[in-house]
């Protein structure tokens, strides 16, 4: 494709992560988002759909690879936010044919799941890792409620008083953006609803140091990672409960 030939050449580390992938077709639809070309990637999803590839899979080790592979190529400085946006649309492409599959499959039932209020913080247009990460949270049984992208600090406040839920994501891809991650905490606190909600933060420039500094309660440096976290939050604020209201009796 002409609109990544000016950027393919310097993505010198590509045959390897290509070569991450047990299945072909997995590896032509990481190269497809590389390309940019959606109309590609929905055909190479549907193809592998009716490969019997596991649909899993096909989202972490296909589509979600493939954006990670033009995010990280963001973050040298080697493309910028418009080829950013054609992977993410790409991705959309393939998602779409997934996500009725992840739903079927009821991968987590019961207790196992929880609900979860997730946004990109104010000032910050990026969702690509949040969305993964909603689908991600959806397969795995978590009611997702998905409040966007640039979310003022309030906002994210008054969906915990609305929702009430075990936990809070908020996503920052840059660096300038992520100090709003930290005020939204700030404001929790003061409104008296930090003791109500389990905090997640997540992006590019965010580490589990971060984490730590500004008092949240879990980090993931990828989808799979912060739905294990997720998962483990969810089960320690159901036993705080139960041991409380045991005490309580």
């Amino acid at each position: 494709m002409s609109q990544s030939d000016d950027y393919l050449d310097q993505a010198d580390d590509l045959d390897e992560r290509l070569s991450g992938v047990d299945e072909p077709v997995l590896a032509e639809i990481q190269q497809s988002i590389i390309d940019l070309d959606a109309d590609k990637t929905e055909t190479l999803t549907k193809q592998a759909i009716e490969d019997g590839i596991d649909p899993l899979d096909l989202l972490q080790d296909g589509l979600t690879a493939g954006v990670k592979a033009v995010g990280d190529m963001f973050g040298r400085g080697e493309v910028f936010l418009p080829q950013l946006a054609m992977a993410a649309e790409a991705m959309k492409a393939g998602v779409r044919h997934v996500d009725p599959l992840l739903a079927e499959m009821e991968i987590a039932v019961g207790d196992t799941g929880g609900k979860v209020v997730i946004g990109t913080v104010d000032e910050d247009i990026h969702n690509i890792g949040k969305n993964i990460l909603v689908t991600m949270l959806k397969a795995n049984g978590f009611e997702v409620i998905d409040l966007g992208v640039e979310v003022p600090n309030e906002r994210f406040v008054e969906a915990v008083e609305e929702h009430d839920p075990d936990i809070l994501g908020m996503s920052a891809l840059m660096t300038m953006t992520m100090d709003h991650q930290a005020e939204v905490i700030e404001l929790l606190e003061e409104r008296g609803l930090r003791d109500r909600v389990k905090v997640m933060v997540g992006g590019a420039p965010t580490s589990a140091e971060w984490c730590e500094e500004i008092g949240a309660d879990g980090y993931g440096d990828n989808a799979d990672a912060a739905v294990k976290r997720a998962k483990e939050l969810v089960s320690e604020g159901r036993q705080s409960v139960t041991h409380r209201a045991e005490q309580a009796a």
